[in-house]
Parts: C-alpha cells; sequence; structure tokens
C-alpha cells in the first residue's frame, strides 16, 4: 500500500504558519501592552510630580502674600489680599483632590496628613486678616514665627515627602515593568525554540521523505534505462537476427529454390525437344502452361529473394540497390521515383548500407500508404565521416503541431538509426508534403 505523506507535511507547514502567526499576534498585543503602561506610568509620574511642585510654589505665594498684607498699614488692600489667599487655597485644595485620585494607597496616611495641615494653616490666617493695623504692627511677627511659619513648613516637608513617595512609586512600577518585560522576553525565547524546533523538525522530515523520493525516483530511472537499454539491445539483436535470416531465406530462394525451378525448366525445355512435332494438342497445351508456370514461379522466387535481400547491396553497392528499389517501387505504386546518391558510399560499412536501404524502404511504403504523393525524390550523399539520406514527396502533408500516430515502420526505422548513432528529423506541411531526412555518423574505425 503506497504512503501519501503530502497530508502530513502539509498539516506539519500549515501548523506551523499557524503557530508563527499566533505568536507574532501575541508579541505584538504585548508589546503594545508594555509600552502602554510604560507611557501611563510615565505620564502619572509627571502629572503627579508637576502637582506636587506646585504646592510649595502655592505655599511660599501665599507667605508672600501674607506678608505684604501684614506690612501694608492702612487696610485698605486687604480684602485684595483675601481674595488672592483664597485663590491660593482653592488651587491648593485642588491639587490636593487630584492627588487624591493618583496617588496610591501607600501615600494616603501622608496625603490625609497634609490636608490636615494645609486645613490649619488656613485656619490660622483668618484670625490675621480680621486685624486692625495696629493689631498688625504688633503681634504680627511673633505670630507668623510661632503659627504661621511653622505650619507653613510642615506642609512644604509634608509635599516633598510625597513627592520622594511618588518617585519610589514610579520606581516600583518600573520594577513591574522591568519584571514584565522579562517575562515577555522568556515568553519570545520559549516560543522561538519552540518554533525553531518544530520548524526543523518539519524540515527535517520534509527533506528525509523527499532524499526518500528522490532515491526511489533515481532507482526506478535505472530500471527504466537499464530496461530500455535491454529493449535497444534486444531490439538490435532482432534487427541483426532479422537481416541475417532475410539473408539467408534471400540465399537459399536464390540458390537453391532458384536452381531447382531453373533445372525444372531445362527439363521441360528438353522434354519438349524430344517429343518434337509429334506431340499431340492437348499434351502440347498442358507442357506448354508447365513451362510458363515455371517461369512464373522462378521470377516470383527472385523478387522475393530480391525482396528480402536484394543481393545487389552486396555485389555492386548501395547506389545500384536504391535505384532499383525505385523503379520496383514505381512499377507497383505508378508514382515515379528519382533516386540521386552523390559522394562516397563505396566504404560504407554493412550495417550503414543496411540501414540506409531499409530507411528508403521504409519511407517509399508510407508514401505509398498515406502521402498520396505525386512523385517522390530519394537523395543520398556520402561524406568520409557521415552520409545523409532524405527521402521527400509531394503529398497531402500534415500539421506537425497536432498529435498523430507513429507506425511501428517509423519506430523501426528511429531504432535502426539510434542504433548507428544517428539523427531522424521530419518536416512537414499540410498540401505542402513531407520531408525525412536521416544522417549517419560514419567512425573510421568501422569496417566494411
Amino acid at each position: 500500500m503506497k504512503t501519501r505523506s503530502w497530508p502530513i507535511l502539509a498539516l506539519g507547514f500549515a501548523l506551523l504558519v499557524a503557530m508563527i502567526a499566533a505568536f507574532g499576534y501575541s508579541a505584538m498585543r504585548q508589546a503594545r501592552i508594555i509600552h502602554d503602561e510604560m507611557l501611563s506610568t510615565h505620564q502619572r509620574y509627571l502629572q503627579t510630580e508637576a502637582f506636587l511642585q506646585g504646592i510649595p510654589a502655592d505655599m511660599y505665594l501665599a507667605g508672600i502674600l501674607l506678608r505684604d498684607y501684614l506690612q501694608e498699614p492702612s487696610g485698605a488692600t486687604t480684602p485684595v489680599h483675601r481674595h488672592r489667599l483664597m485663590e491660593v487655597r482653592t488651587s491648593i485644595d485642588e491639587r490636593l483632590g487630584i492627588l487624591g485620585q493618583k496617588l496610591g494607597s501607600d501615600t494616603t496616611p501622608r496625603l490625609e496628613q497634609l490636608r490636615s495641615e494645609a486645613k490649619a494653616y488656613w485656619d490660622s490666617l483668618d484670625p490675621i486678616l480680621e486685624w486692625t493695623p495696629q493689631q498688625k504692627s504688633a503681634v504680627s511677627a511673633d505670630f507668623l514665627r510661632r503659627i504661621v511659619l511653622p505650619r507653613q513648613q510642615s506642609v512644604v516637608s509634608l509635599a516633598e515627602e510625597i513627592a520622594k513617595l511618588n518617585a519610589a512609586s514610579l520606581q516600583n512600577e518600573q520594577l513591574h515593568l522591568h519584571a514584565t518585560q522579562e517575562r515577555f522576553e522568556r515568553f519570545l525565547r520559549t516560543m522561538l525554540i519552540f518554533s525553531l524546533s518544530f520548524g526543523i523538525l518539519v524540515a527535517l522530515a520534509s527533506t528525509f521523505r523527499y532524499f526518500l523520493l528522490e532515491h526511489r525516483e533515481l532507482q526506478q530511472r535505472e530500471q527504466i534505462e537499464q530496461a530500455e537499454q535491454e529493449l535497444r539491445r534486444l531490439s538490435r539483436s532482432l534487427v541483426l537476427a532479422q537481416e541475417a535470416e532475410r539473408k539467408s531465406i534471400s540465399r537459399e530462394l536464390h540458390d537453391a529454390v532458384g536452381q531447382t525451378l531453373t533445372a525444372l525448366s531445362m527439363e521441360l525445355g528438353n522434354l519438349d525437344s524430344a517429343a518434337g512435332p509429334s506431340l499431340q494438342g492437348a499434351f502440347r497445351k498442358h507442357l506448354d502452361g508447365a513451362k510458363r508456370f515455371t517461369a512464373e514461379t522462378l521470377r516470383m522466387v527472385r523478387d522475393l529473394a530480391t525482396g528480402l535481400r536484394p543481393s545487389m547491396l552486396d555485389d555492386i553497392g548501395l547506389g545500384p540497390a536504391l535505384e532499383w528499389q525505385g523503379r520496383q517501387f514505381s512499377r507497383r505504386a505508378d508514382v515515379p521515383v528519382t533516386v540521386q546518391v552523390d559522394g562516397r558510399l563505396d566504404d560504407l560499412p554493412e550495417e550503414h548500407r543496411t540501414c540506409i536501404f531499409r530507411v528508403v524502404q521504409e519511407a517509399l511504403t508510407n508514401c505509398a500508404r498515406h502521402s498520396k504523393a505525386r512523385n517522390i525524390r530519394v537523395s543520398v550523399y556520402g561524406q568520409p565521416d557521415w552520409v545523409r539520406v532524405t527521402i521527400q514527396d509531394d503529398g497531402v502533408g500534415f500539421d506537425p503541431e497536432k498529435p498523430f500516430g507513429v507506425g511501428i515502420g517509423l519506430l523501426g526505422l528511429r531504432e535502426r538509426v539510434r542504433e548507428l548513432s544517428g539523427s531522424v528529423s521530419i518536416e512537414s506541411q499540410v498540401r505542402k508534403g513531407t520531408i525525412l531526412s536521416v544522417e549517419l555518423p560514419v567512425h573510421k574505425g568501422s569496417t566494411v
């Protein structure tokens, strides 16, 4: 049973991609959360610090307004000083209210103490605002030194202490963010290691599977190539055996059967001569028929022997054999065949002569069956290192772009040429004929 590994590999890659996507989204989300927390902490610290720094400033402003009020003897500006001091008090109360919302629970006792001290400070200023000019000059200095200034300093000290607590809170937030950052980095490392491990596992599995498939493909290719080589070797052996058998049968037909029929014809001639004119009409008729049938049989045997393996191919060479073949084809198919032989063909090896003869024979057969040609031209041109054969007709042709069936004859032709390291090319156009070209290399070490 064949295993199908691509669904498993596809699932592995899909899980890897999904994991990377989830990891990336989670990392972006966590990074955004950390960034927002850092920004929020920093903004909260800056706002708290601004409010805390405003309290001592307001207290110092209140002290300056109070000093100006006490140093003014007429009392004409008392309402103005009272109004401005109330504005400062309102500002400080608002700052304390906002600080109560922004500061954490650790600073609540100090904030309540600051509120209490601020209230006591403002309560201590209420009698001063009702003093007469004489009271101002009499007790203002002592009252400021004993009551107002200590409370003012207490408020400022508490504000500074709360500012320190705010800085400590910022440091704690920073430590918390640092711990969060470390957890995020551990998460990144864990996910990275897991993703890399899973990716490496998928890659190894894919590589191993691909290696097995490639190895199996190489083995199958080697088997196919070996089988193809065996088939070619078998085909070559069959072709050689076929040619040898044809040669043997042709020789037997030409020598044994031909000689026997020739002897029979001679005996019939001797019988006719011995009988002379005294031979009766019926006997003469049968004797003449026997002589005629013997002559036709002898011709048929010789034609059959020549078709199997023309003796002239071995006796007088390739050119005359091709010319004879063209004449025979013209006589049978009633299609003119022009044979042109040029170049050096006398020293061609036997396998080359046989291959060229069979190529022309198969091409002429295909022309008779399919091309509907009116004229056929066969050209053979030989050189010391190669020989080219071209068969051209003016038949119906075909479209090379369209698939067409390849007959066993053309396959055998290609195989013959390939065994001699040659090449075959076919050019054709619809209603413009076909050109079959074969080129065979001639090795200098080949024997005739």
